[in-house]
């Protein structure tokens, strides 16, 4: 990993307080005992199986086994590397950290970065040269500021089809590769600029790299108002949510994310103060999209255009939103066609409050239902009552218990039946078994039990050393060695540091952690710990004692085998000599 010091990551993990930097992120977090509990935002969690340690700065899923100490928890859950997440921590807890992360590039797609970052250049320099006034006014009259322009690189394509092609072209980018990158359109030996007078608005990846962009007409010209880059190598519209680099960091603020439809969306929200805002391009969404925002693991506001496709896509987008577990709300603006209209119709403030009153999905989908269907029509009513109770079969308990007293009120309807076809509805689903910890046998419980010992206190290597010091597989004796190495250079040793450390050797950081999880809620005493060592010592020699069996009885095999070639020898030779005897 890039390198920060152990002394300054151990320095900042003592600073931190795994309870309260987990519950910085707005997880719920419950004590039993000496505990926490909670939903595990690393599976599909529906009763609390992560458990969270106060003493020993550790926690631990024990179903999908994912654990660790402060810095793996935010590593996981931020979707960051292990050193970015030692800044994040530090940050948290105030230390200063001078730590920049180290960007691995992609060296196959060097250039077509290189390009579309120059490009992005050429149009910005166009913007403010002195044939990009009247863009730069009608950004004006839309309270796009410098300040926008710069954070969001925008930019203008000159009334000029060559302009582009022939910048480029000096710099000696091939024909063919400008073609590919969407940017010009190949006409034989020659290339024509696919964006013409257009404001520029650059597409982004996740990582800040221009990777296409959106032309918008700004004069009223009898053209198609958006043209988007086609998709290419390194642009692929389902893997990417416009503005995401921008409004990451505000997301976690504000712990929650508004999904819009376009950028001119999200661009007007972030420039009136409402950063956390991701625009979709459109009005689907991908599982790679749903991906990266589970990944930040915050409510989504679902926020789309005040019309029937994005009626439809708000539907839609909610569906595949719940069969990935995740529940979304929904605004839906009235007297402005989508967020940029609204804001500059009603002002930030309304447009603030109506955020806050988002409703949840479930509540949006059944009042669109309500409102297709002739609800005094019999016919009508049941098909709307199966809809109802098809869509809430999946949800828990009191969802379900408040919806269907809610149908039983409106209409008049038995609640105990409703109660029942729901419980089919739900006997009806096949359960998906959750994962499950591997079944370990005895040798590796008192083994793992031991390790976890030695790498939570330096005085049980000393007793390790003097009434066992032997484990029997090459991996175990190897983190042996290593927590040797450990506190020799530290005098000392606890889990939770130890972990850091571990992240630095591949061999040992998975066998750290599905150890760190086994005697999770019990204390350390040394009683058990003989215990143990007695008992991997009768395993052994068990073991020893077994082996020698064998051997000796492979030895008696062998010699019952000799005697019976030699019985076998001695009656060939007595037919030998009866036979001359003849």
């Amino acid at each position: 990993m890039e390198f920060i010091s152990e002394s300054k990551i151990n320095e900042i993990r003592n600073s931190a307080d795994i309870v309260d930097i987990i519950s910085s992120y707005n997880i719920p977090l419950k004590v039993q005992g000496k505990n926490y509990f909670c939903l595990c935002p690393f599976h599909d969690d529906h009763t609390p199986s992560m458990s969270i340690s106060r003493d020993r700065q550790i926690y631990k899923c024990f179903v999908c086994n994912k654990g660790g100490n402060v810095f793996n928890f935010v590593s996981d859950y931020e979707s960051i590397s292990f050193p970015e997440a030692v800044k994040r921590v530090a940050d948290k807890v105030g230390i200063p950290l001078d730590y920049t992360p180290v960007k691995v590039e992609n060296t196959k797609f060097k250039e077509d970065y290189e390009i579309m970052d120059y490009s992005a250049k050429i149009f910005q320099n166009n913007l403010n040269s002195k044939d990009g006034v009247k863009a730069k006014e009608y950004l004006g009259t839309r309270n796009i500021t410098d300040e926008i322009i710069k954070t969001f690189q925008i930019g203008y394509s000159l009334n000029d089809n060559k302009y582009l092609y022939n910048a480029l072209r000096k710099k000696d980018y091939s024909l063919t590769k400008l073609d590919d990158l969407g940017l010009i359109n190949k006409n034989g030996l020659e290339g024509y600029d696919r964006f013409t007078n257009r404001i520029m608005i650059p597409i982004t990846n996740l990582d800040g790299k221009v990777v296409g962009f959106t032309g918008r007409i700004f004069n009223g010209e009898d053209a198609a108002k958006y043209i988007n880059t086609k998709e290419t190598e390194i642009y692929k519209k389902g893997n990417i949510l416009f503005n995401y680099y921008n409004a990451k960091s505000y997301i976690r603020e504000e712990k929650e994310v508004i999904l819009v439809e376009g950028n001119m969306d999200a661009i007007r929200m972030y420039s009136s103060g409402i950063k956390n805002v991701l625009a979709l391009m459109g009005t689907n969404i991908t599982k790679e999209q749903i991906s990266i925002l589970k990944k930040l693991h915050v409510p989504i506001i679902l926020m789309l255009d005040n019309d029937n496709a994005g009626e439809m896509a708000t539907l839609n987008i909610g569906d595949e939103l719940l069969k990935s577990n995740v529940k979304p709300k929904v605004v839906r603006l009235s007297g402005a066609k989508d967020p940029d209209e609204y804001i500059v119709k009603m002002g930030v403030d309304k447009f603030r409050d109506v955020i806050k009153h988002s409703i949840n999905f479930l509540d949006y989908k059944m009042d669109y239902l309500k409102n297709n269907h002739n609800l005094n029509n019999t016919d009508e009513l049941v098909t709307y009552v199966k809809q109802v109770l098809e869509m809430i079969k999946d949800e828990d308990n009191i969802t379900k218990e408040i919806t269907i007293q809610k149908l039983a009120n409106d209409y008049g309807l038995d609640l105990e039946f409703l109660k029942k076809e729901i419980t089919l509805s739900k006997e009806e689903k096949e359960e998906v078994p959750k994962p499950r910890p591997p079944k370990r046998d005895k040798y590796s419980i008192c083994a793992n039990t031991i390790l976890y010992y030695l790498m939570s206190d330096s005085k049980y290597l000393k007793i390790f050393n003097k009434r066992l010091g032997y484990l029997k597989n090459k991996e175990e004796r190897y983190l042996v060695e290593e927590i040797e190495y450990y506190i020799k250079c530290h005098g000392k040793i606890n889990l939770a540091d130890f972990i850091s450390y571990a992240e630095n050797d591949d061999k040992i950081r998975d066998m750290v952690n599905n150890i760190s999880g086994i005697i999770f809620d019990s204390e350390l005493k040394e009683e058990v710990f003989l215990e143990y060592i007695e008992a991997l010592n009768n395993i052994l020699n068990k073991e020893s004692t077994n082996k020698i069996k064998e051997k000796i009885k492979e030895t008696q095999d062998i010699n019952e085998q000799i005697d019976n070639i030699n019985k076998q020898i001695k009656m060939m030779k007595k037919r030998i000599e009866a036979k001359k005897e003849v």
